[in-house]
């Protein structure tokens, strides 16, 4: 790959005072080898890099920048905020509307309070959970991934081996808080009815993405997301639904409006707030009341509802808002979804294309399935992503750094951007599945 030498310098003299050089782990490339990219600029939907380097962004900030880079408005309202102060420690007017306009998106939500990350949101929705219930228990899925707090990197002691031998993805996370989880597989009703069956006096409530997108891309089943939502209410458990990613992706809102159906607290982050740090916790004004003062349940911060944020976050929201918005989304994915489709079935890939929305995953296996468990997730063949995600960066395509994430399409994509992807996408994956079939 030509004009490394600017990223690789940058990133050996971050080594010298950060580790790894990166401040978020997939930035590193770890996973896909080669040397990571740093940014210069980006406009758009390109990303230029410190060599000069442009790349069409499918990476889009991790699914944060539905607008795509430094959208006019959005720019225009941060610059303007900034003039006017970036921090007071006091409320401001903005906070209130962009909190007014979140809760008139969402029948789900009648109150809202904004953090500054999706992982601070996560971690207050389960506490008042907890409070609420006055259980312990939070019941996730294996391979979703719901922020860094202790108990949402938890996973539940290794019995049969000891509790010395514990199945976290990160050390450093006590055995109490390895207790107070439990894992089921993402769309399997039964064996959350099981794990309902033993524990279920003592579940305080169910995390759960609507829709996977810490797998690379797994839709929920029909039924399995209701299906949660019966059993918690059988059980006096509360239904948390994990929006940082899939909140205002899908339609204005929170995708339990596509759903119809009401989680007790919602979580949010990215989207609403146009690209700057964000999160927010949501839902009914009865759990909310319990980060009031009285209230019982402790949250606060320094830079929670931000001018900056929140200024970025209301324009964001207005241009989301204007008719036809998603249906544009809509039909790029669906294009974009076609068109792989059909030239992975002309040339015999037996990849899967999985989508909603702007929103898409390919399954790097050979099964007509989709993909539906983290089970199915580790069956894909993460050799020939490393190689093909370097083959579309040579060709000038930024992509998350892993098979666990997905492919964020954006409004700032044109019709050019999608073909040359598209092009790019299956001739490389002709080559590459050529090479491992031949």
């Amino acid at each position: 790959m030509s004009g490394r030498s600017s990223s690789a310098a940058l990133f050996a003299r971050g080594r010298n005072s950060i580790p790894d050089g990166v401040n978020s782990p997939l930035r590193s490339f770890q996973l896909v080898g080669g040397d990571p990219l740093a940014a210069r600029e980006a406009r758009g939907s390109r990303v230029i890099d410190v060599d000069g380097k442009e790349y069409v962004d499918f990476l889009n900030g991790f699914g944060a920048l539905i607008l795509g880079h430094a959208h006019p408005e959005v720019a225009d309202a941060i610059g303007q905020q900034a003039k006017r102060g970036t921090s007071y420690g006091l409320s401001t007017e903005a906070e209130y509307e962009l909190a007014e306009r979140i809760v008139a998106s969402t029948s789900a939500i009648e109150a809202i309070r904004f953090v500054c990350s999706g992982t601070e949101a996560v971690m207050t929705a389960t506490r008042i959970a907890r409070s609420h219930t006055g259980r312990n228990l939070i019941l996730k899925f294996r391979g979703s991934y719901h922020g860094h707090s202790d108990a949402l990197l938890a996973s539940p002691l290794n019995l049969q081996q000891g509790e010395s031998s514990l199945k976290s993805v990160s050390r450093g996370i006590t055995h109490n808080a390895n207790r107070d989880v439990l894992l089921a597989e993402y769309n399997d009703e039964e064996e959350v009815a099981k794990i309902f069956s033993e524990h279920g006096d003592s579940i305080a409530a169910v995390l759960v993405e609507p829709h996977s997108t810490n797998m690379g891309f797994v839709k929920s089943r029909p039924g399995f997301i209701k299906s949660l939502r019966d059993i918690t209410h059988q059980y006096g458990a509360l239904l948390i639904f994990d929006e940082v990613v899939s909140g205002f992706r899908f339609n204005f809102g929170g995708v339990s409006n596509l759903f119809g159906i009401d989680p007790d607290l919602t979580t949010f982050g990215k989207i609403i707030g146009g690209g700057t740090p964000v999160g927010a916790f949501a839902g009914k004004a009865l759990y909310l009341s319990q980060v009031a003062a009285g209230g019982g349940v402790f949250q606060s911060g320094t830079f929670a509802g931000n001018p900056l944020t929140t200024a970025a976050g209301i324009a964001t929201l207005k241009v989301l808002s204007r008719p036809g918005f998603y249906d544009q989304l809509e039909a790029k994915g669906a294009w974009v979804e076609q068109q792989l489709t059909s030239g992975f079935a002309g040339h015999r890939i037996p990849f899967r294309v999985s989508r909603v929305g702007s929103v898409l995953g390919i399954a790097f296996r050979d099964s007509s399935e989709p993909l539906k468990d983290y089970r199915d997730v580790k069956t894909q063949d993460y050799e020939t992503f490393t190689r093909f995600h370097r083959r579309l960066r040579d060709a000038g395509f930024l992509l998350a750094p892993s098979l666990e994430e997905p492919i964020f399409l954006s409004a700032a994509h044109t019709d050019a951007d999608l073909r040359a992807f598209t092009e790019a996408t299956v001739d490389a994956l002709r080559e590459l599945y050529s090479a491992v079939a031949g």
